[in-house]
């Protein structure tokens, strides 16, 4: 039976799956917490951190070291046993913090509070106060709904390397390619609960906080003026990390259904992103592209919800290539890339012109596209308002420049992260095709915007900007490393005041 409850050895679990994650919730810059419950923890730690570093030295010392004495050996020893003791004192540390946090949220006053946060990208987000209790109730509850009801958000990856192939071969094909319309926001509460109230391994503690939250949701709704109290119950809160997990329940019957539908060969969904491709049973069928959208309509209607029709598209791909008359081009957008199909009439000597397919194209998307000129854009323009603004600091804000620029234009891992855990232009952006077209765009923009400003950069600065490159960045995957800790060491870079220029976009 799996243990759903708030207590001390699921909290662990937590830790170690977040700290394995790169979230070292340990850190005292995480949580607004009064109380900082890790603090003896975090010392224990930074103490194991240190006497790594010796037994590092003095295990090369030894290595080194023709014939070692019995001392050195004792030395060495000592150092990997007192190791193991700080650990186990710090384990123990780890657990009277874990408890006092459990007790905490198994009382019987404690309550998720949900308010109204930031708007991104036109949506209101919700949240949570920033405690560390808070944040491992949350993350049980999606753990007990990813258990219990075996959902979970699709790889991202993985359905954009199908996609690429699948679009790639020259098969007879019908691509819709749609998402929902205010998905989160018109989730039915009835039907959801209803769902929810059905399944039996769901313990009463998480179903309690879920309708809670569903709950305050809706009165939030309501005193904004969006909605009435007769109102059918909809929506729940963006931004709210089970909200993710509720939605991905909902639809789970949705992806069934389309997946039955006859024909289908792939269908995939990325929260409300959604991509069907139809193989007909022949090339010349009658069904028309309108048809074939109004199949997946009806499926997405009978669920309560709508697809957006502004983002619906429905691409033809079943002609032979002999029975096209002009050259067409097809560019289908999904997460963040702009996979471009064309046909091409070309001349082919002593012979009519033909129909060439072309091989298939990755691009960024222009959303994607926009928001990396608008990065450079917003780096540039709040230089110029520093160089005025600190005028006598000149050479920390040609720093920072150049440091925003590195970012956008390299891949960096994060302070404390595993190794395979890495972010940038080429992690973001790798299945982009070989022109990369889209990057030598980035780089002329660059290129601009440094020229613009020529005057105002020191020689330095503009010599170290203008070796900076989206493409070298994306061919050689060069990777910076950044120190994302509050307590930054000499030389040191303090990769949030980077970062945060670009937080809402």
């Amino acid at each position: 039976m799996l243990d759903q409850s708030f207590s001390y050895d699921n909290f662990r679990i937590l830790l170690d799956v977040e700290n394995r994650r790169g979230r070292y919730l340990q850190d005292r810059s995480i949580f607004n917490n009064d109380d900082d419950y890790f603090f003896e923890s975090r010392k224990l730690t930074e103490k194991i951190i240190r006497l790594n570093r010796e037994i590092r030295e003095s295990q090369k010392a030894l290595s080194l070291t023709h014939s070692p004495k019995d001392d050195e050996y004792e030395e060495h020893q000592k150092l990997l046993d007192e190791k193991e003791y700080i650990k186990a004192e710090r384990e123990g540390k780890l657990e009277e913090a874990l408890k006092k946090i459990s007790l905490i949220a198994n009382d019987d006053d404690f309550k998720l509070v949900i308010r109204k946060g930031i708007v991104k990208f036109g949506d209101q987000l919700y949240v949570t106060d920033n405690t560390v209790e808070n944040y491992l109730v949350l993350k049980q509850l999606q753990r007990n709904i990813y258990k219990t009801f075996s959902v979970k958000q699709a790889d991202r990856k993985l359905i954009i390397s199908q996609i690429k192939l699948l679009l790639s071969e020259n098969f007879p094909k019908i691509v819709v390619r749609t998402d929902i319309s205010k998905f989160y926001e018109s989730i039915p509460h009835k039907q959801l609960i209803s769902k929810i109230e059905e399944n039996s391994l769901l313990n009463n503690s998480s179903k309690r906080i879920i309708k809670s939250i569903l709950n305050q949701y809706w009165n939030l709704l309501i005193a904004d003026g969006i909605k009435n109290s007769t109102d059918e119950r909809i929506g729940v809160p963006r931004g709210i990390g089970i909200s993710a997990f509720l939605s991905e329940l909902y639809l789970k019957d949705i992806d069934n259904i389309i997946k039955s539908i006859p024909n289908v060969i792939y269908y995939s969904r990325y929260v409300d992103d959604i991509i069907i491709i139809f193989s007909p049973p022949h090339r010349n069928e009658k069904k028309t592209t309108d048809q074939y959208r109004k199949l997946i309509e009806k499926v997405v209607n009978k669920f309560h919800l709508e697809m957006n029709s502004s983002k619906t598209k429905v691409f033809d791909l079943r002609k032979e290539n002999s029975e096209r008359k002009t050259s067409i081009k097809y560019e289908i957008t999904f997460l963040g890339y702009k996979f471009i199909k064309e046909f091409k009439k070309e001349k082919k000597q002593q012979v009519q012109d033909v129909i060439i397919p072309k091989k298939l194209v990755v691009n960024m998307s222009d959303s994607k596209l926009n928001r990396f000129k608008t990065k450079i854009n917003c780096a540039f323009n709040e230089f110029d308002s520093n160089i005025v603004k600190y005028s006598g600091r000149e050479k920390s804000t040609n720093k920072l420049l150049i440091q925003r620029i590195k970012v956008l234009t390299n891949n960096f891992r994060l302070y404390r992260r595993k190794s395979n855990v890495l972010i940038g232009i080429y992690f973001s952006n790798e299945f982009l095709t070989e022109d990369l077209s889209d990057l030598k765009d980035l780089d002329l923009f660059l290129k601009n915007e440094i020229n613009r400003r020529s005057i105002k950069l020191s020689p330095k600065t503009k010599i170290a900007l203008d070796k900076l490159s989206f493409i070298e960045g994306f061919k050689n995957k060069k990777t910076l490393n950044f120190n994302f800790n509050d307590k930054l060491p000499r030389g040191s870079v303090n990769i949030d005041k980077i970062l945060n220029l670009w937080h809402n976009l």
